[in-house]
């Protein structure tokens, strides 16, 4: 009878896991399926993690922006989650046009979320995004850091962004050129 009881704990226990693993799985490919796609211009540094390898830290235009170049909605400080408005820039590459303190609900524009990691003599806003790792195989990342610091070369990050300003890296590109194109699962 404990057997049984035991047996058909665990099964609910084991199908609890495979949903909810699924709904994480489901959520993200819908991202990069149907979310808004810009492309951001980075540099990168090619950082080691212990336990999950080789990574290559995206250093996003957008993650520093100085307080004369955008405009700012709200009072945005340290530790702050912050939301960027983005719009097509001069180039291929998407720009930052304004921060707001909170999110504007409006689903006309596209929006990246981050936090306020510093705040630099009060003229430059330093944000953090969650995505802004880049892992990849140690000859990959390395090859990617050299791109990176080579200037006449332009490393796009193609993200996949909700209406939530929530983004999935979709992609990578060296001059306007898809290198990687990240799958669905």
């Amino acid at each position: 009878m404990k057997t049984r009881y035991f047996l058909l704990a665990a099964l609910i226990a084991g199908s609890l896991q495979t949903i909810a693993l699924g709904s994480i799985i489901y959520d993200r490919a819908q991202k990069l399926a149907t979310g808004q796609e810009v492309l951001l211009q980075s540099m990168m540094r090619d950082p080691r993690d212990l336990f999950r390898g080789h990574y290559t830290r995206l250093n996003l235009e957008v993650g520093e922006l100085k307080t004369g170049e955008i405009t700012v909605v709200g009072k945005l400080s340290y530790g702050d989650d912050v939301y960027v408005e983005l719009v097509k820039g001069e180039d291929i590459f998407w720009i930052a046009k304004t921060l707001y303190a909170q999110n504007p609900q409006r689903a006309d524009i596209a929006l990246i979320k981050g936090r306020i990691i510093s705040r630099a003599n009060r003229t430059t806003y330093r944000i953090s995004f969650p995505f802004d790792r880049y892992f990849a195989a140690k000859d990959r990342a390395l090859e990617l850091e050299d791109i990176g610091r080579d200037g006449d070369r332009k490393l796009g990050v193609i993200l996949a962004l909700d209406g939530s300003g929530a983004g999935q890296i979709k992609g990578i590109s060296i001059d306007d050129k898809l290198i990687y194109e990240e799958p669905l699962y």
